[in-house]
C-alpha cells in the first residue's frame, strides 16, 4: 500500500494506458462507431480545407507563373538586345558595302588619269545653300595648294580656294564666283560655265550662231590652267532665249551629284586623261570622261 501511495501517479497513468489499449482493441474488432461530434467537426472544417488547398494551389501557380515570367522577360530582353545588335551589324555592313562601291568607282576613275592625284574625304559642308563649297581632309602638309582641280567619278566638282595645314576649302562649280572654260563636245562651241543663283550652273558667252541643243555634253577645254582637258562638266538642259544680242547662255546640269559627295580627287592642270589604244593605222585619241565609263 505504501508503494501504491508513493507511486499513485505512475500507477494511475499505467492503468489508463491499459484501459485505452483495451478499448482500442475492442473498437477495432467491433463494427465502426459513428461519432456525431466528429462528423460535425468534419463538415465544418472540410470547406476550410478546400479553401486552404485552393489558396495553396493559387499561390503555387502565381509563384511558378512569376518565376516563368521573370525567365521569359529575361529571355525577351536578351533576344531584343541580340536583334538590336544584328540590326546595327546590318547597318554597318550596308554602309561598308556602299563605301567600297564608292571607292571602287573612285579608283576606276583614278586609273583614267595620268599624273599625281590625291584622294580626299569630304569632312565639312557649308550649312547655307547659297555658299557652294565644302571642306576636305587634305591641306598644305599633304601637298594641296590653292587652284587645284577637284574631281569625282562623274566629272568636275570645283577647285581648291583656301588651304590650311590639314584641310582645304573647295569652291563648287555651282558657286556664283566659279568659272570653267568649257566646250560643247559635239559642236566644239566654247563658253564659260559659271555658278547660278539658283544653285545650278550656266554656260555663258555662247555665240548665237553656234550649234547647241539640249542634251549636248559639256567638257573642260583645258585652257583655264586649272582643269585637265576633256573632263565632263555636265549636259545642256535648256537654252536661254532672253538675250537678243550676239551671245546667249544655256543651263547646264552638272554631271556630279554635288550634295552626295563623300570622297573626291584633287588634281592639277598637268594631269591628263589617258589615251586610248590607237586603232591600226590611226592616231591615238584622248578619252572624254563620261559618267561610269571604264578605261578600255
Amino acid at each position: 500500500m505504501d508503494f501504491l501511495r508513493r507511486n499513485r501517479v505512475l500507477v494511475s497513468s499505467l492503468s489508463l494506458l491499459l484501459v485505452s489499449i483495451l478499448l482500442l482493441s475492442i473498437s477495432v474488432r467491433s463494427r465502426p462507431y459513428r461519432d456525431p461530434l466528429a462528423e460535425v467537426v468534419f463538415e465544418v472544417f472540410s470547406p476550410l480545407g478546400g479553401a486552404v488547398r485552393w489558396i495553396q494551389e493559387g499561390v503555387a501557380d502565381v509563384w511558378y507563373g512569376y518565376v516563368y515570367l521573370i525567365g521569359a522577360r529575361r529571355e525577351n530582353e536578351e533576344l531584343r538586345a541580340r536583334v538590336t545588335e544584328l540590326e546595327a551589324a546590318m547597318v554597318r555592313l550596308a554602309e561598308l558595302e556602299q563605301s567600297n562601291k564608292r571607292l571602287a568607282d573612285l579608283l576606276r576613275f583614278r586609273s583614267q588619269l595620268r599624273g599625281q592625284v590625291l584622294g580626299a574625304r569630304v569632312v565639312g559642308r557649308d550649312p547655307l545653300p547659297w555658299f557652294g563649297s565644302f571642306v576636305i581632309d587634305l591641306g598644305r602638309a599633304d601637298g594641296v595648294r590653292s587652284g587645284l582641280a577637284v574631281l569625282a567619278p562623274g566629272g568636275v566638282v570645283g577647285r581648291v580656294t583656301e588651304v590650311g595645314r590639314r584641310s582645304s576649302r573647295v569652291m563648287l562649280l555651282t558657286d556664283n564666283d566659279s568659272g570653267i572654260d568649257a566646250v560643247v563636245q559635239r559642236s566644239r562651241a566654247r563658253g564659260i560655265v559659271q555658278g547660278a543663283r539658283d544653285g545650278g550652273c550656266r554656260m555663258n558667252y555662247l555665240r548665237r550662231d553656234v550649234d547647241v541643243v539640249p542634251g549636248d555634253v559639256v567638257v573642260t577645254s583645258g585652257l583655264d590652267g586649272i582643269f585637265p582637258k576633256g573632263l565632263l562638266i555636265g549636259t545642256i538642259a535648256d537654252i536661254s532665249l532672253e538675250n537678243r544680242g550676239l551671245l546667249r547662255s544655256a543651263r547646264v546640269e552638272p554631271g556630279v551629284r554635288l550634295d552626295d559627295l563623300e570622297e573626291v580627287l584633287v588634281a592639277g592642270a598637268t594631269v591628263e586623261l589617258r589615251e586610248r589604244e590607237p586603232a591600226p593605222g590611226g592616231p591615238a585619241q584622248v578619252e572624254d570622261l563620261a559618267p561610269g565609263e571604264d578605261e578600255s
